[in-house]
C-alpha cells in the first residue's frame, strides 16, 4: 500500500509548542481517564511533547505506557518530561498507520489532536485496532472547526480562520472530522461507541492569536501580522473570548 502523505498545518514553531505544552490529561484527556486503571499498557498516537502522555502514565503506573510521533524533537521533550516525572513512559518516531508493534498488545490507545490531520483516518483507526487487544478501548479528541467561537466578532480573525481551515483540508486533513467520529469507529469495527463533546476556551489570546498568525505565516498569508495591532487591540478587549470545539470517541476493539 502506497504510503500516506500529509502535512501537520500548525508546524512546530515556538507559539505551537507553547500551546502544546499546556495539555494535560486532566484538562484534554478527561473523557479517556475514567476507563483506565492500574497496571494497564497504554499507547499514545501523536504524544507530541508527552504533557498528557505522562499524566496518563501516572494514572495506569505501575503499566506501561508508549508514545509514538513523527517528530523527534517531540519526542525528546516527551522523554526528558517523563524522566523527570519518573513514569514509566517510552518514545519513539512512528506512523499511526504503521504501528511497530506486534497484534493485540495494548490494553488502551490514545490520540490527541490528530485525526484532524490524517487524510486516511478509517486506515488509522484498523491499526489501532489491530493493536489493541480483544476488548481494548481507543479514545480519539479531536476538534471541529465549525465550533469556533470568536467575541467580539472580528472579521480579521474569521477570515484567518478561514484559511487556516482551507490550509488543513489542502494539506490533506480534516478540520471538521470532530462530528464523523462515530461513524469512523463504527465503520473500523468499534463496539460500545460512545460520543461526547467539550469546548475549550483559550486562556492566553495573545499567545494564541501569536499561534495563528505563525501558522498562516509559514504558508504566506500575513494579513494578521500585518494588521498586528488591531490583533493586539482584539486580545485585549475585556470580553475577548476565543473556544473550539472538541468530539471525544471512545470505542471497544
Amino acid at each position: 500500500m502506497a504510503r500516506t502523505q500529509e502535512t501537520y498545518t500548525p508546524g512546530y514553531s515556538e507559539p505551537t509548542l507553547r500551546l502544546m505544552l499546556k495539555r494535560t490529561a486532566a484538562t484534554h484527556a478527561a473523557f479517556f481517564t475514567p476507563v483506565l486503571h492500574r497496571g494497564m499498557r497504554l499507547l499514545d498516537c501523536g504524544c507530541g511533547p508527552g504533557t498528557i502522555t505522562v499524566d496518563l502514565a501516572e494514572l495506569v503506573s505501575p503499566g506501561q505506557v508508549f508514545g509514538i510521533d513523527l517528530e523527534p524533537i517531540q519526542l525528546r521533550s516527551a522523554q526528558q518530561l517523563s524522566t523527570e516525572r519518573h513514569v514509566n513512559a517510552s518514545f519513539g518516531v512512528a506512523s499511526i498507520y504503521a504501528l511497530p508493534f506486534s497484534d493485540g498488545q495494548f490494553d488502551a490507545v490514545f490520540a490527541h489532536a490528530l485525526f484532524e490531520h490524517l487524510r486516511e483516518p478509517g486506515r488509522a483507526l484498523l491499526e489501532k485496532k489491530r493493536v489493541l487487544k480483544t476488548s481494548g478501548l481507543a479514545g480519539i479528541r479531536s476538534p471541529d472547526w465549525a465550533g469556533w467561537l470568536v467575541h467580539p466578532p472580528s472579521p480579521l480573525l474569521e477570515q484567518a480562520f478561514h484559511l487556516f481551515k482551507q490550509m488543513q483540508i489542502a494539506n490533506g486533513g480534516n478540520p471538521y472530522v470532530g462530528r464523523a467520529l462515530k461513524g469512523l469507529l463504527r465503520e473500523s469495527g468499534f463496539s460500545k461507541i460512545s460520543i461526547s463533546a467539550s469546548y475549550e476556551v483559550f486562556d492566553d489570546l495573545p499567545c494564541f492569536a501569536e499561534w495563528l498568525a505563525s501558522c498562516l505565516e509559514s504558508r504566506g498569508h500575513t494579513e494578521l501580522r500585518r494588521n498586528a495591532q488591531e490583533v493586539r487591540a482584539w486580545s485585549e478587549h475585556p470580553d475577548a473570548l476565543v473556544a473550539v470545539s472538541w468530539f471525544e470517541g471512545l470505542g471497544a476493539a
